[in-house]
């Protein structure tokens, strides 16, 4: 969940508005919506998130009435805030936010470099009473509502959370080395293909995992092979790899990559009744192999759904994600676990 507080209407509020919104995209834990707290031009940002919500508390300064208004719409139990000028988000953001909720703790919020950044920060759907009243009292204050509440910080040793204000900060964000992670963009904000030309090919490997959850007699027909279309993991198989030397057919700024192997596994899991997926992909070359490993496992997926929907046609996807990286600039990343 996103709750964004964006109070003006120009070009570059729009672009990182754009930025935030694909670094939301790349989170290791899935997003369910974005929200973005607006109250002005709302027309303008109702392109760029599933809604826009505006404050039951009009005049406070701040983002406690913006994030009060995105508590209140919510029907999931956490909502992740974030403001709209921090575009350079790593990665691992809402993983170990949430992670430092496990403990009971109601909130939690991002650290680096010896500072706070309480307008990032993970917050429970149970905080909605309170912090109404605390807005009915005039107070404001992120931090120290924080503090009382007993809010987590989450230290994170990378700085990113840089505030980016103006067109030339998005100028100088979008010149910057993949440290800001997001190449697809060009400084007008326009999505562009990134130019690997100058890199240096290695060795590059990426995992990615999914499943799909189903009937019990369909995953015991699966297993048996008695299902009428044949042999239904083997055809999955076949469809993995023949999607992971697609993908840059399928996904428009991905470049078509030389692969060196796509190893694909399953797993039947009759305790949940689904199909557990595994893709790895790996390539020496000059960018990175996750579309190729993620591209596979969806494909893998979506042929099991096609073969059996005869029979099942409620089967579920879910739960694709990157769980492990290796070669290029930024080394070795592996996603924690679930």
């Amino acid at each position: 969940m996103w709750c964004e507080r964006c109070a003006n209407h120009d070009l570059h509020t729009l672009q990182l508005v754009e930025y935030v919104a694909a670094a939301v995209y790349c989170q290791s834990r899935a997003v369910s919506r974005l929200l973005i707290s607006a109250n002005r031009n709302v027309a303008a940002y109702r392109a760029h998130a599933d809604a826009v919500l505006q404050d039951n508390w009009p005049g406070l300064p701040g983002p406690l009435a913006g994030i009060e208004a995105a508590l209140a719409a919510v029907d999931e139990d956490w909502l992740l805030v974030l403001p709209c000028d921090v575009p350079d988000l790593p990665a691992d953001l809402l993983e170990k936010l949430a992670a430092a909720l496990v403990g009971g703790a109601p909130a939690a919020y991002a650290c680096s470099g010896g500072r706070s950044h309480p307008a990032i920060c993970l917050l429970t759907k149970s905080l909605l009473p309170g912090l109404r009243e605390r807005l009915a009292a005039g107070q404001y204050r992120v931090q120290r509502w924080l503090d009382e509440i007993g809010g987590m910080p989450v230290e994170f040793s990378k700085n990113n959370f840089y505030n980016m204000n103006t067109p030339e900060d998005i100028q100088s964000m979008s010149e910057a080395e993949p440290h800001y992670g997001l190449t697809h963009f060009d400084a007008e904000g326009q999505a562009h293909m990134v130019n690997v030309g100058g890199k240096t090919p290695t060795q590059r490997v990426a995992r990615a995992a999914g499943r799909i959850v189903m009937l019990p007699d369909t995953l015991a027909k699966i297993a048996a092979g008695t299902h009428k279309k044949g042999d239904v993991l083997g055809i999955a198989r076949i469809a993995a790899i023949m999607g992971a030397k697609r993908t840059a057919d399928l996904v428009p700024l991905c470049h078509p990559l030389p692969l060196t192997g796509v190893e694909v596994a399953f797993r039947l899991d009759e305790a949940t009744s689904c199909v557990h997926c595994e893709v790895t992909a790996s390539t020496f070359g000059v960018t990175g192999v996750e579309m190729e490993a993620l591209t596979a496992v969806q494909v893998a997926l979506l042929t099991i759904y096609d073969m059996c929907k005869a029979v099942d046609k409620g089967m579920e996807m879910s739960g694709i994600r990157l769980l492990e990286k290796t070669g290029g600039k930024s080394g070795h990343w592996l996603a924690e676990p679930r």
